[in-house]
């Protein structure tokens, strides 16, 4: 496994820090960023301490994880040139090596140093792709993985279908499937004009070679075993083809098209639904208006105000008798809507689930919908193997004819043209070989190949480890990917639940357990391994004292585990309390963000 353990990091003149650099070491044990703001004294914010990890991804990728304007990068008050450098050693197999980047903002420049030797390529873009070579790392991956700014950025459950798939991808390092498969059209296209091209003058020998043969007068002896030979290939390939025919009978292909009409009608049904199920809840809404208005009116009825609120006559004007009759007729229509109400939520009720019953019948189908799609493809792969047979009995025929000639005067001629046929056959059948190779790999390679395999296998590992953290975390959820990495989540009820159903803690506490689960998946499945995991305003809201504990166990315990460096970034005073290795003190002042000792608290 390769290893990238960063060092250090320094900076100058970037964001909020001065002249005077900031280091920050990165050593095993969990840390905690904080600090004060001296120029907001009740603020804990905007103190410089994001800087730290925005310099980092700065030093790797040339930007910064909140995409500010390079030109607002550079500290604004003192003028200065902005300078990162950042150090770490890879290890790998072949044994460790040590690197410096040094990037520069005004003007931009970024160099990379391996064991002292200067390693820049010759220009930015070529550079920074070295740097992303050397370290294995994305953008994506940098963001999910490494530096997880929990509440600045979007969380990866809230991100849409492409995003999560292109992300969980290359989590699981999957896109070189892409490459391999763009990589063996191209082989396969190359190698197919060169076949079809021997395949033309493999014709032309051959029928030169027949009409010579036609003029021998006997089969000659010495190849009666080959035919012997051939002949038993025909009786295996004949023996095998009538069994595959026999599998192909059985198979019995479906009409998808109807099943995919049928789950059409469904969707429709399920938006007709949707759509009264809108219409009750806003019909509810009405009539409990109607309602609180109606019982406004009840309680005014009858009271020490000057002017009737059903008649707007003057109060002197009517009867106590008369009152009551007022009341009770309100009273009744206070009931009539409460019944109204009674019955709309019953239909809603219904229409619920009628709603759920639809959804059950849309998943039954594209159960079977997907259970035909394999079958087809099963049923190709026995017809392929049957074409292939077919084709090597009638090369076997051919060849069989050829083993059929006559000692005469045209032995020479006979043999040079038997020489060349075998050059031809060598080289078609290298071809077609190559070609059926590639075909199997490409199919391999598929979306349908080995990649689908893969998926299923890895999918039961990341809903474990999901699983594991969400538990960890006191989740009261569950969340199960499926192989189009589409998640599905379980309430405490074990009803689906979109993931804006929860509170912004159980939110949290899924983003947390997503977060873990990534870096503990790209570690295993990417073949690298960082020694510094950030975590932004992790502590900073939604979370609860035990929620914090929780999480700074599990942090701990990783600490362990992997031999990391955990660092919080936090403004709680309650986040130094977790650390088992260094707080790092900010303080800002003037505008300019330093690196102070803490304060004893």
């Amino acid at each position: 496994m390769k290893k990238v353990n960063f060092k250090k990091v320094t900076i100058l003149n970037f964001l909020s820090v001065g002249e005077e650099p900031v280091t920050v070491e990165f050593k095993k044990g969990l840390h905690v960023i904080t600090g004060i703001n001296r120029d907001k004294p009740d603020r804990r914010n905007a103190i410089g301490k994001s800087t730290i990890a925005d310099s980092i991804y700065f030093a790797i990728f040339g930007d910064t994880l909140r995409e500010i304007k390079k030109d607002l990068i550079p500290n604004n008050i003192t003028g200065g040139g902005t300078h990162v450098e950042l150090d770490f050693e890879v290890n790998t197999p072949k044994g460790t090596n040590n690197y410096k980047i040094v990037r520069q903002l005004g003007p931009s420049k970024v160099y990379v140093y391996k064991n002292g030797v200067d390693k820049t390529r010759d220009s930015i873009s070529n550079t920074n792709k070295y740097i992303c070579d050397v370290t294995s790392a994305t953008p994506s991956i940098f963001q999910n993985c490494v530096i997880m700014t929990v509440n600045n950025a979007v969380p990866f459950m809230a991100k849409n279908k492409i995003e999560k798939r292109k992300f969980i991808e290359d989590i699981f390092g999957m896109e070189v499937f892409s490459q391999m498969l763009s990589t063996l059209r191209a082989e396969y296209n190359e190698i197919k004009r060169e076949h079809d091209l021997e395949i033309t003058k493999l014709t032309e020998v051959s029928s030169t070679h027949k009409n010579y043969n036609d003029q021998k007068e006997s089969i000659l002896k010495r190849r009666q075993d080959k035919k012997k030979l051939y002949n038993q290939r025909q009786k295996d390939n004949t023996a095998e083809l009538e069994k595959l025919q026999k599998q192909l009978e059985d198979f019995k292909e479906e009409d998808t098209s109807a099943l995919r009409k049928v789950i059409d009608d469904y969707n429709e049904k399920l938006t007709v639904c949707e759509e009264k199920i809108n219409g009750y809840i806003e019909e509810i809404s009405t009539e409990k208006a109607k309602v609180k208005h109606t019982k406004e009116s009840y309680t005014k009825v009858g009271t020490e105000e000057d002017t009737c609120p059903v008649c707007l006559r003057g109060i002197h004007e009517h009867d106590a008798e008369y009152i009551e009759r007022e009341k009770e007729s309100l009273k009744q229509k206070i009931v009539k809507m409460v019944e109204e109400i009674k019955v709309i939520n019953e239909s809603l009720e219904k229409a619920k689930n009628v709603k759920l019953k639809i959804q059950q019948d849309i998943n039954t189908k594209n159960n079977r919908l997907s259970e035909a799609k394999v079958n087809k493809q099963k049923r190709e792969g026995i017809t392929q193997r049957v074409e292939q047979l077919n084709k090597w009995q009638e090369e076997l025929n051919e060849d069989l004819k050829a083993i059929e000639g006559t000692d005469t005067d045209f032995d020479e001629l006979i043999a040079a043209t038997k020489t060349r046929l075998k050059e031809l056959e060598t080289k078609v059948q290298k071809y077609r070989k190559e070609i059926a190779k590639l075909d199997i790999v490409k199919y391999v390679v598929s979306e349908e190949g080995v990649k689908s395999y893969i998926v299923n296998k890895l999918l039961e590992l990341l809903n474990n480890k999901l699983l594991q953290y969400l538990r960890k975390l006191d989740s009261n959820s569950i969340c199960i990917f499926n192989e189009y990495f589409e998640e599905e989540i379980l309430n405490e009820k074990n009803k689906v639940c979109s993931y804006f159903n929860f509170s912004g803690a159980e939110r949290k506490s899924i983003d947390l357990a997503c977060l873990f689960t990534f870096s503990d998946i790209r570690r295993m499945q990417g073949g690298v391994q960082y020694n510094v995991c950030i975590y932004d305003e992790l502590l900073d809201s939604s979370f609860d004292e035990k929620s914090c504990e929780t999480v700074t166990n599990i942090l701990q315990d990783r600490v362990e585990e992997l031999d990391e460096c955990c660092i919080i970034i936090s403004h709680r005073k309650e986040s130094i309390k977790a650390v088992t290795g260094e707080t790092i003190y900010l303080e800002k002042s003037n505008g300019i963000t330093r690196r102070v000792e803490a304060p004893e608290i």
